[in-house]
């Protein structure tokens, strides 16, 4: 199943068993908690972690079959990656379940993470086959959309008793380069104020991690501006490729839906276009330089922007001044 399907899964019953596993950290962590959470509010409970290398399905088999003499029953909460299951060794999940298919006093919670494992989607599908009915449920997430990311943060915001609008949360979340889960921490510094929290209180509180400076070189080269200090700032913070590829991806991506929504309908706003209204100066930052480019140049920026992502995967291309000077190229 998928988040969606989790969601309205949680309002009426808990799993026995829940196996989170995909693309996205911060919402496996997320709802693992979330589930926790909901099993704990069910009465007395013994609660057995295993982080990574602790993790061993001996002991937990032992776990389950001994009865707490002060809990009515137990869930054990298990945090792993990929390389901690050894091949062919998939087959121990199996067993725990099914000691609690006979031990209706025990919950289990898996947190399936990926290490940077070529076999992490293939183990992840095998172990999930066992999980596959309302009581044992696995979960498959993905990195939520802006609407998904929103909805978490006014969540959070309203659990920390934090009074700020829906257009700053989005401010926060694209000054934080769409980490939900750094987001999620940065909220918590704004809960001791008594109002509501301005655009400034985040430009002063939340420091961006590198999303304005990719934003400065989008901007300088959208622009025509010199842009060499901005490389500087770049090599200072130690941002990789990736990081830099993947800001640009969402800056050029973004644009190009102001260019889109402009095209077809005649007119623009933040919150038509992305789901959710900007503050006025960026909003009129986009739309000009979203008119600036033709469609032919978003798909040959998007072209060169996958190349350039493939090639430093698979190694060949490690320098990303070409690739920059390519885009500029592009733009004029």
């Amino acid at each position: 199943m998928y988040k969606k399907d989790l969601d309205n899964l949680l309002k009426s019953s808990i799993p026995k068993a829940s196996f989170l596993y995909g693309e996205c950290d911060f919402l496996i962590d997320y709802y693992g908690k979330k589930i926790k959470n909901a099993i704990i509010k069910n009465g007395d409970i013994d609660i057995f972690s295993f982080y990574f290398d602790e993790y061993n399905k001996n002991t937990i088999i032992d776990i389950f079959g001994q009865q707490s003499l002060f809990a009515t029953f137990s869930l054990v909460y298990i945090k792993i990656d990929s390389t901690k299951i050894k091949k062919g060794k998939n087959n121990d999940f199996k067993e725990l379940l099914d000691i609690l298919k006979d031990n209706t006093q025990n919950y289990l919670i898996i947190e399936f993470y990926n290490n940077a494992s070529q076999n992490y989607i293939k183990d992840s599908k095998t172990i999930a086959l066992y999980f596959n009915n309302n009581d044992f449920i696995n979960v498959r997430f993905f990195k939520p959309n802006i609407k998904e990311a929103l909805e978490i943060l006014q969540d959070s915001a309203r659990f920390h008793k934090i009074n700020i609008s829906q257009t700053n949360l989005a401010y926060l979340y694209e000054r934080q380069n769409q980490e939900l889960g750094i987001c999620v921490n940065e909220l918590q510094k704004f809960s001791i104020f008594d109002r509501e929290i301005t655009k400034a209180d985040i430009d002063t509180l939340s420091y961006g991690l590198f999303t304005n400076t990719i934003d400065e070189l989008c901007d300088a080269m959208l622009a025509r501006r010199e842009y060499i200090k901005i490389l500087i700032k770049l090599e200072e913070y130690g941002i990789s490729d990736i990081e830099i590829i993947n800001a640009m991806h969402i800056y050029f991506y973004r644009l190009f839906l102001f260019f889109s929504h402009i095209k077809t309908s005649g007119t623009y706003s933040s919150r038509d276009v992305l789901g959710y209204a900007l503050p006025k100066n960026i909003e009129d930052k986009y739309v000009q330089f979203a008119t600036r480019l033709k469609e032919s140049q978003y798909l040959e920026i998007f072209k060169t922007l996958n190349n350039w992502r493939l090639f430093n995967i698979t190694g060949k291309d490690k320098n990303y001044l070409p690739n920059l000077i390519k885009i500029q190229a592009i733009i004029k």
